[in-house]
């Protein structure tokens, strides 16, 4: 069976979503995969067996949506969604995350030491696949995101995203220095 047959079958069994939402996720992983057929598929197959949809309290400051690795959870600030936000680069976020996550993160954002480099990393990646007709928290982000890949390359922060390697932007970012 191909991966992506296996993951549409995982997310039809998911009980925990609506099938609009089974669908708009596979759309986007279908999507993910013609662009970068040779990032494994693996983690997001398994995820999304029993990925549930949550909510991000008014009085946490998380931005419009985040993946909760640990319990396996896509967050919406219910606030936000009411606000310009582009609901199809959201949920591409999430898509990211979901095949990007490693046991308690997701990107290279372990230990939390590279967490504004990770969110402008999944923002750019966002915006590649999907575009952003909305509103976007993290102009910043973005900003020190594509300085940083034009010092240690794109390459070096797109395998690092996908294997979970913060010690290779860590690694680059040293070389960089010492040149």
């Amino acid at each position: 069976m191909d991966i992506l047959d296996e993951i549409r079958s995982n997310l039809a069994a998911n009980s925990n979503l609506t099938e609009e939402v089974q669908d708009k996720i596979f759309e986007l992983t279908v999507l993910f995969h013609q662009k970068f057929p040779d990032v494994s598929l693996e983690k997001i197959k398994e995820k999304v067996k029993d990925v549930k949809l949550g909510k991000i309290s008014v009085f946490e400051r998380k931005g419009p949506v985040i993946y909760d690795v640990i319990k396996n959870e896509i967050c919406f600030s219910n606030k936000k969604l009411h606000e310009d936000y582009d609901a199809n680069h959201l949920m591409m976020k999430a898509v990211l995350a979901l095949i990007s996550s490693n046991d308690n993160y997701y990107g290279f954002n372990k230990d939390d030491g590279l967490r504004a480099l990770n969110i402008g990393y999944t923002e750019l990646l966002a915006n590649f696949l999907v575009g952003n007709e909305g509103i976007c928290d993290y102009e910043e982000e973005v900003m020190a995101t594509n300085l940083i890949s034009q010092i240690i390359g794109e390459e070096t922060l797109f395998n690092a995203y996908f294997n979970n390697d913060s010690d290779l932007v860590y690694k680059k970012m040293l070389e960089a220095e010492v040149s």
